[in-house]
């Protein structure tokens, strides 16, 4: 977020790292004052006049208080004593508690943060707001999109070329027709003249000419064809790969309707402009160009009477091109939000019908599509108020050609056959004009699709391999080494996590809500990178592991089990294609999840449907863990893999996971702490750190944090019962 707001009298931008207003003095009255920090000071201004200075070396700790109504800005002295540095009203808190974060962890760690903008980046050059994309709409090189898009025609360039050949080879065709023509009227039809050989000569070509144009027909028709269909489907396909290729933390900057308009409308988009308006952008370039050196050749007074109102209608068209641009990426981010909001609600339809908002649901689409459609009127509305006068500027070009035309026969300067050519040629010339005043809208909506599909392709992957990382062997020795962890570096989730797993152990990880613990094993996955120290298995750093083979020896189980549409045979086979009907049935045998496949309509072909909601939660699991069983990994991890379901259930579900966590280290996060009693260890997280560690008996015994935690537990399960009745 924007942490340089304002600044007082005598600041500017390069002095300070932050500069926040604030609206509340000492006394609880209102103000009008500044605060301001570099790596070495916080300064605070009242009234633009310096009144307080805090040297940052002097601070052993600072965060921002939450009061009623307001808040404060406090630091702690090296002596232990807090002093409120400011006071500001509630709209500034978010932002004080972001310099806080950011201050207090320079101070702790010695690693300032001073870049503090991906929730509200900006562009660098023109100050606007970065909605979602790295560069800015306005300030893009259009001409760098341009190359992109045409670089990516190359495995088809000769189709292209082909294509290009024969459309210019057809124009010509058409160009050659008004030639024909006028000798027929000068040499045969005006002056009476009865040379049948001629006459055929003439119509002789004008068939070969008709007849040779129907094979270059075809190749054009074969070479666009072609082209469109391949260029989509590569286009489509790097842009879903480079999708599956991202870390989480990537994708998660992007909601899933954002992401399939990529794949979808955005590479159409590409797809229709490079395949078929980029090569007419070509075609109607040079066809301009080659008719203007015929007119002037045919007659340069004519030529020249046509052409005056050509830079007016171009300067017009150029203009209009940055406004319609803006326009345009307002279209698409409405039309963004419909798809977003369109896969949500479909998802979430049972949702929606349990809670009966179908009618919310409804407006809420209606208010989307009602929003994208204002922006698109909005966007043509510049452009028809624009095409009118272009248009009327060519039809004072023609009329000028046929009327001096005329003047130039009644002269006898011109004769009638030269006449009809040229003004062939002028509604010939305005074609191409006509379609490149066109251009400007054409290239704005193309060039918003294009920024944001190069965005998504170029992206930056936050987890990569290094240069050299291998696939290992792994036997399941896990080690945290000094972690940390946090979507922000100075706002750690994980503060220092040091601990050591051995191979074939049951570790449970334990804690409160949002002290850590899915993180650490989003962490084991790689699904994240630590922001410090280091995790090895079986001495080796995981970023020297290549991620597949990371991957293909970790199993997950989760909470909320995700099945795909299509069979159970499908969802349980996903983790190993390759494996026969057998292996999937002894497979679905130790989960316990074969009796109840074998008894469904049509067994191991059974549909599950979209995310596996036609069948029970309790089967999902096991199919789950059915999955898991056959992916036979070397380390295994459980998160909530039992949570919200039933005794017996969970009897069942418990029985399956006994039997795949059997000579496997395996790790697990359990929301019933009964049910990690058998854990060979247990790690308790408070607070992102390593609270305690030993078995379920020794911290019992030791009535710390675990020992709370399952008293809690035990009085809630007391509770539950009178609470039902």
């Amino acid at each position: 977020m924007n942490l340089k707001l304002s600044y007082p009298k005598g600041v500017s931008e390069s002095d300070v790292c932050f500069a926040l207003p604030f609206d509340i003095d000492k006394k609880a009255s209102s103000a009008s004052g500044h605060l301001t920090a570099t790596r070495e000071v916080i300064r605070v201004y009242m009234d633009d006049l310096l009144c307080k200075e805090y040297r940052i070396e002097d601070i052993s700790e600072i965060e921002v208080q939450q009061l009623v109504g307001c808040s404060m800005l406090c630091a702690r002295d090296n002596s232990g004593r807090w002093e409120c540095v400011c006071a500001f009203s509630q709209k500034y808190f978010l932002r004080y508690a972001e310099v806080a974060k950011i201050l207090d962890y320079y101070i702790k760690t010695g690693i300032f943060t001073e870049n503090s903008d991906e929730d509200e980046p900006t562009c660098p050059r023109c100050g606007a707001r970065l909605k979602g994309g790295s560069e800015c709409m306005f300030c893009r090189s259009k001409k760098g999109v341009f190359i992109k898009m045409i670089k990516r025609l190359k495995p088809y360039r000769a189709l292209f070329i082909m294509s290009l050949i024969s459309t210019f080879i057809l124009y010509a065709a058409d160009v050659i027709g008004p030639m024909l023509q006028r000798v027929l009227i000068d040499e045969l039809i005006v002056p009476k003249n009865e040379n049948w050989a001629l006459f055929l000569k003439v119509s002789l070509c004008i068939l070969s000419i008709n007849l040779a144009t129907i094979v270059f027909r075809v190749l054009q028709s074969y070479g666009n064809t072609k082209i469109s269909t391949a260029y989509g489907r590569d286009l489509r396909r790097d842009i879903f790969n480079k999708t599956q290729e991202l870390s989480m933390s990537n994708v998660a900057k992007r909601t899933p309707g954002e992401l399939i308009n990529r794949v979808s409308s955005d590479a159409g988009v590409l797809q229709d402009f490079v395949t078929r308006q980029g090569k007419d952008m070509i075609f109607q370039i040079v066809a301009l160009i080659a008719l203007l050196i015929i007119m002037f050749v045919t007659n340069w007074r004519l030529a020249l009477i046509v052409v005056i109102p050509l830079p007016l209608a171009a300067y017009l068209s150029f203009k209009s091109f940055n406004i319609i641009s803006i326009r345009y990426g307002r279209v698409w981010r409405f039309r963004c939000k419909a798809s977003e909001l369109l896969h949500d609600v479909l998802h979430g339809i049972r949702v929606v019908k349990n809670y009966g908002n179908e009618d919310r649901e409804i407006k809420a689409y209606e208010t989307a599509s009602k929003n994208q459609a204002e922006a698109t009127k909005n966007a043509d509305i510049i452009w028809f108020l624009v095409q009118p006068p272009i248009r009327y500027l060519f039809s004072i070009g023609e009329y000028c050609a046929l009327l001096f035309g005329g003047l130039m026969i009644l002269g006898d300067s011109m004769q009638l056959g030269e006449l009809v050519q040229f003004t062939a040629y002028v509604y010939m010339l305005y074609g191409p004009i006509q379609w490149l005043t066109m251009l400007p809208r054409v290239l704005a909506n193309t060039f918003v699709s294009a920024g944001k599909v190069f965005e998504v392709l170029e992206e930056r992957n936050d987890v990569s391999d290094r240069e050299g990382a291998k696939d290992v062997e792994i036997e399941g020795n896990i080690s945290f080494d000094n972690v940390y962890f946090g979507y922000k570096a100075y706002n750690p989730v994980l503060k220092g996590v040091s601990l050591d797993i051995k191979k074939g152990e049951m570790i449970g990880i334990v804690g409160h809500s949002g002290a850590g613990k899915s993180t650490l094993i989003n962490l084991i996955m790689r699904l994240y990178e630590p922001t410090g120290g280091t995790i090895t298995i079986d001495g080796t750093d995981i970023r020297d592991i290549s991620q597949d083979s990371l991957r293909s020896q970790v199993g997950v189980v989760l909470q909320e089990t995700f099945l795909f549409n299509g069979t159970v045979l499908d969802n349980i086979r996903y983790a190993k294609p390759d494996a026969t009907f057998e292996e999937v049935v002894q497979a679905a045998k130790i989960a316990n999840c074969h009796d109840f496949i074998v008894r469904m309509p049509e067994g191991y072909n059974t549909t599950v449907g979209e995310r596996g909601y036609s069948i029970s939660g309790g089967e999902r699991q096991r199919i789950a863990i059915a999955r898991a069983i056959l992916h036979d990994p070397k380390v295994l991890i459980l998160d909530e893999a039992t949570a919200s379901l039933d005794t017996q259930t969970e009897k069942m579900i418990q029985d399956a996971l006994g039997k795949l966590i059997s000579g496997r280290t395996t790790i697990a996060i359990a929301h019933r702490l009964s049910t990690l009693a058998n854990a060979d260890r247990l790690i308790v997280l408070d607070h992102g750190r390593v609270a305690e560690i030993g078995s379920h008996a020794e911290l019992l015994a030791k009535k710390g944090i675990y020992y709370n935690l399952v008293m809690a537990q035990r009085q809630t399960a007391k509770l539950a019962p009178a609470k039902a009745e």
